[in-house]
């Protein structure tokens, strides 16, 4: 009987992953694929004041993007990965490691 269930278990499809492969992913039926290039997301960044890339990844979605200010504060912009739409845009005053 282990057997039949060990057999069972293998047959059963596996679960939903909850990462993001960084290229697109599946989530409950729908695609969602990045269309926004790290350059072109850079280039958004930019033009909103980052002049320093600490940090830029996809996740989810989206672009994330973490730099400095030309004054010298950090900055934290979230991008949609398939519109260009900027989703978040947050510059602290404290200039910690700009």
């Amino acid at each position: 009987m282990s057997a039949s269930l060990a057999l069972l278990m293998l047959a059963a499809p596996a679960p939903l992953a909850l990462a993001d492969d960084d290229d697109s992913y599946r989530r409950a039926g729908s695609e969602r694929v990045y269309t926004i290039s790290r350059d072109e997301a850079v280039h958004i960044a930019r033009a909103e004041g980052m002049t320093r890339i600490k940090e830029g990844d996809r996740d989810d979605g989206k672009w994330e993007l973490e730099g400095c200010t030309r004054n010298g504060q950090e900055i934290e912009i979230d991008i949609d990965g398939r519109t260009g739409e900027i989703l978040e845009l947050d510059v602290d005053d404290d200039d910690g490691d700009c």
